[in-house]
């Protein structure tokens, strides 16, 4: 039973160590292979970043961008997953969105009176048990439903870039006017694990590679005739 068990561990151990050496290689993925920029005024980002990636993976990386700051944010990957891999920017926004609200109660059931064609008109003994507008109480109760449409605050992810619609491109320069936090969503292309399922599988070493995420700033430059006067 022993001897078995060593078999089992040592055929796991066989089977995790590329996936360890692979995330270790990994570690500083951005610094070595994504290209800087031509600009000396930008300088690294602590907030880029390296992943292990499998083929069919999306994951998302969250920053924060401050205002009047320049940022450049550049995407670089190992060749096997491919040259289309999407890049994505978000900011989750405060919106007012309409929205149904529904209330549930509990309320006394009723039944169609038959006795006074179901007028409900009680003048005589015949009609003692109508009540209303021809309808009688059961004794037993009914869940209601009822609906109110109202304005809600909720918080939305709105799409700033997709690179899908950029040829594929993987840089993006912009200027922030306001600080904010932005999502980097990274999709690999493929027909890998994808890291949502429920089901284990085991990833061959040629569906897996490294993206990388190199975040670069500087002070926005100020253009135009600014200080001069006498």
């Amino acid at each position: 039973m022993k001897q078995h068990l060593n078999k089992i561990i040592f055929a796991v151990a066989i089977i995790s160590t590329p996936i360890f050496s692979f995330g270790q290689y990994c570690n500083n993925f951005h610094s070595s292979y994504c290209y800087t920029s031509d600009n000396e005024m930008f300088k690294l980002n602590g907030q880029s970043k390296s992943a292990l990636f499998s083929k069919g993976q999306t994951s998302e990386l969250s920053i924060v961008v401050y205002k009047g700051q320049d940022y450049r944010i550049s995407l670089c990957m190992d060749q096997n997953l491919g040259s289309q891999v999407e890049f994505k920017i978000y900011e989750t926004v405060k919106k007012k969105v309409e929205k149904v609200i529904e209330t549930k109660s509990m309320e006394n059931e009723y039944k169609k009176c038959t006795a006074c064609n179901g007028k409900g008109d009680n003048d005589g003994e015949m009609c003692y048990d109508c009540e209303g507008a021809g309808k009688v109480e059961t004794g037993g109760e009914v869940e209601v439903v009822s609906k109110e449409t109202k304005l809600v605050e909720e918080r939305v992810k709105e799409l700033l870039y997709d690179n899908s619609a950029d040829n594929y491109a993987t840089e993006i320069e912009f200027s922030v006017e306001s600080t904010r936090r932005l999502t980097i969503e990274i999709s690999v292309p493929g027909s890998g694990s994808g890291g949502t399922g429920s089901k284990t599988k085991l990833i061959k070493s040629g569906e897996m590679g490294c993206v990388g995420i190199l975040v670069e700033h500087m002070t926005t430059p100020i253009t135009g005739f600014y200080g001069t006067g006498f």
